[in-house]
């Protein structure tokens, strides 16, 4: 029996697809029943069988209706893809024939969405990126609190009893990234850089060898064989790669090391802020029996935890807290006041530079709606010109929906140009932020990725639509009669787009306000900084490190007299002014020990004030030019066997002595840095000026200087001051060190300015980014303003015509071009002052001297906003005041 199937698809207007599916299926049934029938069933029975033939209908309805849904959907589809093709080509063809307008968009655009994912590129590395560990929100840094110390570190003998005993981590390892060793026996003497990490701490983190194996816990300790694992970068450079290193010896500080590794090219062994990759890591075990090391009480190691499955940070450190409420009572002395202290490790990567890159993306996220303002204004201005054009089409049966669709598109179209542009900007803004900032942790991995990518296209979409939304509805609103009434003189839009271009011009310099506030507190902020005195005279100083190895110079008194030859070769040098040897330098000092004066017995221990120590020769106060104040010098008759004897600096002589002199009171240290003899009392002979060993930023703790003759030190900074430039005087130190010991290398060579601008790094780019943004707001901001004014006078042509043919001066039209900008720019800087002031305080962790309201920056601010906005208009009043009121009148 023929069955005709394409009778529903045979229709020329909509149907009820169920009521076709019936229809249909009634067919297929009917028929079967006739044909039945036919043959001699009773109708009942000829209609049961036609049903049991035809199948479950329930089924076939639902399967159906989905193949007509897909297809219907196919259709859809196939229709909006037809539609948007025509959108875009519209859109292309409409903005290559208004060039100018097109590029000022977007370079805009540009300018906001480059400066977005530039940004978010660093933040993306520093701070979204997971740490290259096994499970690294399972690790933990861990130190050790003591009173007046601020330092994120743990003592080795107390990590070893903290590993022991604590039940909240699978295990805890710690490591020393400053360590250096003199590597002899592969050509001249070189100085290569270091890391001391216990045995476990690799295999803690989870990494993986590129070749050999990795430091174990039976290389870590005092009697293990000498072992060795080299850097990937360091395995490169020096040894070109050569697999046949592993197994071979290295001589570090006349010490042999046999080479057991290579770390993978991904490894860090930290990533805390400035730490570069060690060329070598070493067993800390090795070194357990030498000072500091096996010092309770003088904290020297990073250290790092893995928490346990379902334990938390906060109950890993509260059962180290138990711990050490042990060690407190066990060691008494050197344990007094300890506790302990933990965060993730992400927070202690991060921690510096999180405040600085969350500023750098809120500033420049007000950048990109300061750009989405100024464009939404140009494009708000291009629609209000084609209100004829889009009237016209709704009268020839366009709907308002399609028209909004088709504005919509063609601002999606330039965002992503913009967003095309942008990501080529932030690519140069990327290698821009990482030469500024080289010593901030991870940045140096900020890269265009697939993440940063896929940021660019969301902003550039998001963007498209933020600043096309008001064109698209004002446009689908366009009056039919009103605008094909205006025939070819265009429109201004009416009221409504005035006001609404006049509200975003507010926003933009409201938002240009609070950068430029925040621009100006950093700028202040850094001058007071870079006007701190240092306590000491940087200009033509330059130091360098030296350190004589144990092995070779076995005894103190060796190292001395070597030492002093140094010097003296150093001194006769031509140029040189003075030289001297320091433990360390007078700005961020290393050296730390606790104190306790005879005068003011102190029984807890816990309260012993913490000082900076140095181990300083006579010259060196005259070399860096600190002034005395009272006492006496550092002499050369106070050597080994003389009385003990200290100076001490004036922070600590006001502090613990008030109004009296501390000349002649008794001093005893507690351990640290170059200190040795903790037992004997030294008398304090004089009081210099204090300098700033916290760094500038943080007020001096006060500083105990020691002569060199009477403690044992094998090296330390060599600080001259001479009127050579640097780098000859670096050449001529090196040629010194040579004739003295030519297996010794000269390292960590740098000027006393160099030292003091590192201090200054960290503000110095925040400062120069947040300014950097703050200048293109301001940019934006001004355009803004000139673009609302210049259009406004060239729609109210014909009303200032008639205002100056009725009489009024030119002064007048002036005024009222100028007064409208003034208007819209003060009621913008009012709302920018009270933004500026509510969010002040998310900037005060990154100031100094100054205040988050500072209320000159704030008047400085808007002062010279006004001015900016003063300027912008200036251009169409005079262009108004030019206005021919006859040729005006004839053109309206």
């Amino acid at each position: 029996m023929h069955v005709p199937t394409s009778r529903r698809y045979l229709q020329f207007w909509p149907s009820d697809i169920d009521a076709d599916l019936d229809d249909e299926f009634r067919f297929h049934v009917d028929a079967e029943m006739e044909y039945l029938t036919a043959r001699g069933w009773t109708p009942a029975a000829a209609r049961e069988e036609a049903l049991r033939r035809f199948g479950d209908v329930e089924q076939y309805r639902r399967d159906c209706r989905c193949a007509d849904e897909r297809r219907a959907g196919r259709e859809h589809r196939k229709e909006n893809l037809s539609v948007l093709k025509q959108d875009l080509r519209f859109a292309l063809r409409s903005l290559r024939r208004q060039p100018a307008f097109t590029a000022i968009v977007v370079i805009t655009l540009a300018l906001g969405i480059g400066a977005n994912t530039a940004i978010f590129s660093v933040i993306n590395a520093v701070m979204l990126t997971p740490l290259p560990y096994r499970e690294p929100h399972r690790l933990v840094m861990l130190w050790e609190t003591r009173p007046g110390s601020d330092r994120p570190l743990v003592s080795y003998p107390n990590f070893k009893d903290w590993r022991q005993r604590q039940r909240g981590f699978e295990d805890i390892g710690v490591y020393y990234p400053w360590a250096s060793f003199t590597m002899t026996g592969r050509g001249d003497a070189e100085r290569v850089d270091g890391a001391l990490v216990s045995g476990n701490y690799l295999q803690l983190l989870g990494v993986r060898p590129a070749l050999g194996r990795l430091v174990t816990p039976a290389d870590d300790s005092p009697g293990s064989a000498r072992v060795a694992l080299l850097d990937n970068g360091f395995f490169q450079s020096r040894f070109g790669g050569d697999r046949s290193v592993l197994g071979s010896t290295l001589v570090l500080d006349d010490q042999a090391y046999t080479v057991v590794g290579v770390l993978a090219p991904d490894v860090r062994v930290s990533y805390r802020a400035g730490d570069q990759n060690p060329d070598v890591v070493l067993p800390v075990g090795l070194f357990a029996a030498d000072a500091p090391y096996n010092r309770r009480g003088q904290p020297d190691l990073f250290a790092v935890g893995r928490l346990k499955p379902d334990v938390t940070v906060q109950q890993a450190v509260s059962d180290l807290q138990r711990v050490n409420a042990e060690l407190r009572t066990e060691y008494p002395g050197e344990n007094a006041g300890l506790g302990a202290a933990g965060a993730p490790l992400m927070y202690g990567v991060v921690r510096f530079i999180k405040p600085a890159l969350q500023i750098l993306m809120a500033a420049v996220a007000l950048v990109l709606l300061i750009a989405c303002a100024n464009v939404s204004s140009l494009v708000l201005s291009r629609s209000a010109a084609r209100q004829r054009e889009f009237a016209l089409r709704t009268a020839l049966g366009a709907a308002r929906g399609r028209i909004v669709r088709q504005v919509l598109t063609e601002s999606v179209v330039l965002a992503l140009a913009g967003g095309t542009l942008g990501v080529g900007i932030a690519v140069a803004g990327v290698r821009l932020l990482v030469t500024l900032q080289r010593g901030a942790p991870r940045i140096a991995d900020a890269h265009m990725n697939t993440p940063v990518l896929l940021f660019a296209l969301g902003v550039s979409l998001l963007t498209g639509l933020l600043f096309g939304l008001a064109p698209a509805l004002q446009s689908g609103s366009a009056q039919l009669v009103s605008a094909l009434k205006e025939g070819g003189r265009g429109t201004s839009g009416g009221a409504s787009l005035q006001r609404t271009r006049a509200a975003l011009t507010v926003a933009e310099v409201a938002l240009a306000v609070v950068l430029l506030a925040g621009s100006g507190l950093l700028v202040r902020s850094f001058a007071r900084l870079t006007a701190v005195d240092p306590g000491f005279q940087p200009s033509h100083v330059i130091a360098a490190m030296v350190n004589l190895p144990a092995g070779k110079y076995p005894s103190v008194e060796q190292a001395r007299v070597t030492l002093d030859q140094l010097l003296a070769k150093v001194r006769a040098i031509p140029g040189v002014q003075s030289a001297t040897l320091g433990s360390d330098l007078p700005i961020c000092c290393q050296g730390q020990s606790t104190i306790s004066f005879a005068s003011r017995p102190e029984a807890d221990q816990s309260k012993l004030a913490l000082l900076n120590v140095a181990v300083v020769d006579p010259e060196y106060f005259e070399t860096l030019q600190i002034p005395f104040v009272g006492g006496r010098h550092i002499e050369t008759g106070d050597r080994a066997g003389a009385p003990l004897v200290a100076l001490v600096s004036e922070r600590v002589a006001k502090k613990f002595f008030g109004g009296a002199s501390p000349i002649g009171e008794r001093l005893r240290l507690g351990g640290g840095g170059q200190v040795n003899d903790t037992s004997s009392w030294r008398t304090i002979v004089g009081v210099v000026r204090d300098t700033r060993t916290d760094g500038l930023t943080e007020a001096p703790r006060g500083t105990l200087y020691l002569p060199r003759a009477q403690e044992k030190m094998r090296g330390g900074f060599v600080i001259v001051r001479s009127a050579q430039p640097a780098e000859q005087m670096t050449a001529q130190l090196r040629r010194a060190l040579a004739e003295v010991d030519p297996n010794v290398p000269l390292e960590r060579v740098q000027t006393m300015d160099a030292a003091l601008a590192v201090e200054v790094e960290g503000p110095k780019f925040s400062m120069l980014m947040l300014t950097l943004f703050a200048a293109v707001a301001l940019a934006l901001a001004s355009v803004g303003i000139y673009g609302v004014i210049s259009y406004n006078v060239t729609q109210r042509t014909g009303e200032i015509g008639v205002r100056v043919a009725l009489g009024a001066q030119r002064r007048d039209v002036a005024a009222l071009v100028v007064g409208q900008a003034m208007a819209m720019a003060a009621v913008g800087v009012v709302i920018g002052v009270l933004l500026a002031l509510w969010g002040g305080k998310s900037l005060s962790a990154m100031l100094f001297g100054v205040g988050p309201r500072d209320p000159l920056v704030l008047g400085a601010a808007s002062v010279f906003l006004l001015a900016v906005a003063l300027a912008a208009a200036l251009a169409p009043a005079l262009r108004a005041m030019r206005i021919d009121p006859t040729i005006a009148m004839r053109a309206d």
